[in-house]
């Protein structure tokens, strides 16, 4: 019996996915077995059918379910959560393993750069101890939870976790060839805007935090303050991060595609981001009004200042909130298998 073209790519894909949720030296040959069954089944429905097509392939995936529910009945017996519930419960446990860990070190990272740290060893410790007990917390923590309603829910259906059981076509992962392209126009504004930003963080750590105006065209160039101390500490920092979005926009430019390397790199930057903007939402005032009293000569602004960086607080925690939506997405797609590759 023969698949199609599209039949073809379809197995495939199932394939794949089957194959990355494995693990050890057996499951290439576990591949191969559900392979065969596949085929097997087909047989048996069309067994006069010289070419199967991409909707009768379906049908058969459609009954086998997602590819997690198949790899899980290869998996082995675990007693305190069941394989019903195994590989969500892998997938939760990988993202706050990641996002607890990487904001702990990047917390570390800019403490150190803003100089707020004390002996360096004694602080390496002190991560490597944070790294422990964190990871130990969250994976005690989520084990119970997933334990709880394996208990809860014996014998019944949980409606969400029947939900990940379902197969998805449009989830199935795309083979290598078939990776997404890059669009060059926006990830080449992207770059052009990092270099600006650079060129003008850098100007304004240079001058402290200072920037120039004049009061008419012919009046000489007088500097005045924007930016806090608090603010300039931290562009070392801010620097740091734009120099690795040009890197990952400029890998993106060359290759040509997103791919793995370059997808867990958008996740990185994204936790770095988000600890940057925790760190400068507690570090106010950001900002002075010293520009706007020099040009309109208004000493006494009230509460102005304070109301400006109180939004410009709220703004960072929109931005924390946006990241930390992107990043749960994004995780959730490689771990699935949407773009990830083995």
């Amino acid at each position: 019996m023969k698949l199609n073209k599209n039949a073809q790519v379809l197995l495939e894909r199932y394939l794949l996915a089957v194959k990355r949720e494995l693990s050890g030296r057996e499951r290439m040959d576990i591949v191969a077995e559900i392979e065969s069954y596949i085929y097997d089944s087909l047989d048996e429905r069309h067994p006069q059918a010289v070419e199967v097509t991409e909707k009768e392939l379906e049908e058969v995936l459609n009954e086998m379910g997602a590819p997690r529910k198949v790899a899980g009945q290869y998996s082995a017996q675990r007693y305190l959560i069941g394989p019903r519930l195994f590989p969500t419960y892998l997938l939760v446990l990988r993202i706050l393993l990641l996002v607890v860990l990487g904001a702990l070190t990047l917390s570390k990272i800019i403490s150190f750069i803003v100089g707020s740290m004390g002996n360096v060893w004694l602080e390496l410790l002190g991560l490597l101890g944070s790294w422990w007990s964190s990871a130990l917390s969250v994976i005690g923590m989520i084990t119970l939870i997933f334990a709880i309603i394996e208990r809860v829910s014996e014998g019944k259906s949980v409606e969400e976790m029947e939900e990940l059981q379902k197969l998805d076509i449009s989830a199935l992962p795309e083979l290598p060839e078939n990776e997404k392209e890059v669009k060059r126009v926006g990830v080449s504004i992207e770059i052009v805007l990092g270099v600006l930003g650079v060129v003008f963080l850098t100007y304004v750590q240079k001058t402290a935090g200072l920037i120039p105006y004049w009061t008419n065209a012919s009046a000489a160039q007088q500097m005045v303050r924007l930016f806090t101390e608090n603010f300039v500490r931290f562009i070392p920092f801010m620097l740091a991060l734009t120099g690795m979005e040009i890197a990952r926009n400029l890998t993106l430019l060359v290759q040509g595609y997103h791919s793995s390397l370059t997808n867990w790199w958008d996740v990185a930057q994204k936790v770095a981001d988000i600890v940057l903007l925790i760190f400068l939402i507690s570090s106010r005032p950001l900002v002075t009004l010293d520009i706007f009293r020099a040009i309109t000569g208004m000493v006494d602004l009230g509460n102005a200042e304070p109301q400006v960086n109180t939004a410009l607080a709220v703004v960072f925690g929109l931005g924390i909130f946006g990241n930390i939506v992107d990043i749960i997405q994004r995780i959730v797609g490689e771990v699935r298998g949407q773009s990830l590759k083995k």
